[in-house]
């Protein structure tokens, strides 16, 4: 799928493409995807990265990939409780922002954050039920459009099996939600748990993330045009 180059756009106001990752439904791996989406644009320009989830999960990750000597770290963006004005911190002075969204529990704060952002990400389950369960997410992102008209969004399928085909029950639902899927997936992959543990990207994993660097990058070609 093609977007238009809202990127060219962003840059030209002097403001960075902005991407939230967001569902307000837990456990689909919206942090995982959060901090190897961030790491694969630092190879693009200067990349900003707003920890909203109150866990603050991605501040161990920075701080522990700032101790690699040939580590790329974004620059986290948590100091302060409020995270939109994080955000609006973090645009000025970086080609690119990522958003790890915050859960349902601060539904106005995800609100908040989709004005500000270009696209809003979407990760889910390959199952019908947990694309059911993301309507909320995208009845925030229309409710964000009514003061964002250009935000756009994408659902990405999340720890997908290689050989399991997608049943009609799942073309279905998606048809249903009316929001474009992503061409490329995010496999179920060990790598990205490896990651985590070792406290760094798939991108520094060399051989061993080569194939899950890859899935990564192709997401961020569908999502941002060159």
């Amino acid at each position: 799928m093609t977007w238009p180059p809202s990127i060219a756009n962003a840059m030209a106001n002097n403001k960075a493409f902005t991407l939230a990752v967001a569902n307000l439904k837990g456990g689909c791996g919206k942090t995982t995807i959060s901090t190897n989406i961030s790491a694969g644009l630092t190879q693009r320009g200067r990349v900003g990265l707003v920890d909203a989830d109150p866990q603050g999960a991605l501040k161990h990750w920075v701080d522990w990939g700032s101790k690699e000597a040939d580590a790329q770290v974004p620059v986290l963006y948590s100091d302060h409780t409020d995270p939109v004005q994080n955000l609006k911190l973090a645009q000025p002075n970086h080609d690119f922002v990522v958003v790890d969204c915050p859960p349902s529990l601060d539904m106005a704060i995800t609100c908040q954050l989709m004005i500000e952002c270009d696209f809003v990400l979407i990760p889910v389950l390959p199952s019908p039920l947990d694309l059911w369960a993301s309507t909320q997410t995208i009845d925030m992102i229309e409710r964000a459009r009514k003061t964002n008209p250009k935000l756009k969004a994408a659902l990405v399928l999340n720890q997908t099996e290689p050989r399991s085909a997608m049943s009609r029950a799942m073309q279905t639902t998606i048809e249903r939600l009316g929001v474009p899927v992503l061409t490329t997936s995010v496999r179920r992959r060990a790598v990205y748990r490896n990651a985590v543990v070792e406290g760094v990207s798939v991108f520094q994993l060399g051989a061993r993330g080569r194939s899950a660097a890859d899935e990564i990058n192709q997401i961020l070609n569908e999502v941002i045009p060159s």
